[in-house]
């Protein structure tokens, strides 16, 4: 008895000693050693609270036991979007990811909801605006997108989403800058393994008829070069002063204008349910759901375009 003591008390305190832990494939994401302590971050083997022997009941709530709004065991906050100057607490820059509940001391108008009861996506193998299942046995959680064991993908993106195989290049995990704008060029590849009929590729496919491959109206091109067509760098000089990342070194992918886990932008006017103010997602934005889109309304559109 005062062994299987001993025991809990040792794996316990190694839990509470990742308070200093750092990033991915690194701390208790990946670079395993043959006597590595991590397991046990996670981990329990008899009496786990949750499956696949989580401490904590949910996947959601392990990954928050760290990187929720007053775990101190990451400096990333993803609940609230910042990166924690002091760990515990909102005193950081913005997430370059954006925020599950708040984003830029705001409350979010549309997220990913990582909650692990979505099973369903927009454009997943199917028309755009429509929704199709993922694949047999999914259900969107943080999970879906990261491998909490790491991986050879940028942000330890997982190798496999959707039941699709999925290649992001590695661009900063030696210096790990969570809150500057560094997206690879094949960032892409990670929406469109859910959202396969948005990600449109060819030239013109906003206004002839390959922009409607997969029905549902013609769309706007990506992983184009952003001066495709005259366009203006928008990281040098964007309207009004914002700047939009770009992927790689200059091409326009998923997350120049949408951010991943959520943001607080607001949609008013016209962007509030279309011209009649009735409109539903998908096809408009109101005021209840942004789209994840980064900027108010569609200041996406005129960084660039500069009407």
């Amino acid at each position: 008895m005062k062994k299987l003591i001993l025991v809990t008390v040792v794996v316990l305190a190694l839990a509470l000693a990742m308070v200093g832990l750092t990033s991915a494939n690194n701390g208790p994401h990946g670079g395993y050693t043959a006597t590595t302590d991590a397991c046990a971050g996670c981990h329990r083997a008899h009496t786990a609270a949750g499956p696949k022997l989580l401490i904590e009941d949910s996947t959601f709530a392990l990954c928050m036991s760290c990187h929720g709004s007053t775990a101190t065991g990451a400096v990333t906050n993803v609940n609230d979007g910042v990166l924690e100057a002091v760990a515990g607490s909102n005193t950081g820059t913005p997430l370059n990811g954006g925020g599950f509940t708040n984003y830029q001391t705001a409350a979010t108008t549309s997220t990913h909801d990582v909650s692990e009861t979505v099973t369903d996506a927009w454009g997943n193998g199917v028309d755009r605006g429509t929704l199709a299942a993922l694949a047999a046995g999914e259900a969107l959680g943080c999970a879906s997108c990261h491998d909490p064991h790491g991986s050879p993908n940028y942000r330890i993106i997982k190798a496999t989403i959707n039941g699709n195989a999925v290649t992001v290049t590695q661009v900063d995990e030696g210096a790990q800058v969570y809150d500057a704008e560094s997206w690879p060029a094949d960032m892409s590849n990670v929406c469109a393994a859910c959202h396969e009929a948005y990600h449109e590729t060819a030239a013109n496919v906003g206004s002839d008829t390959a922009g409607q491959v997969f029905g549902g109206g013609y769309t706007h091109r990506i992983d184009m070069p952003y001066n495709y067509g005259g366009n203006a760098n928008p990281e040098t000089v964007g309207m009004g002063g914002y700047t939009l990342p770009l992927g790689g070194t200059d091409l326009v992918v998923c997350n120049t204008c949408h951010l991943s886990h959520g943001t607080s932008a607001q949609m008013t006017g016209f962007a509030d349910g279309g011209p009649t103010g009735g409109g539903t997602l998908p096809g408009n934005t109101t005021a209840t759901d942004s789209a994840l889109l980064r900027l108010d309304n569609r200041g996406v559109c005129e960084v660039c375009h500069q009407k």
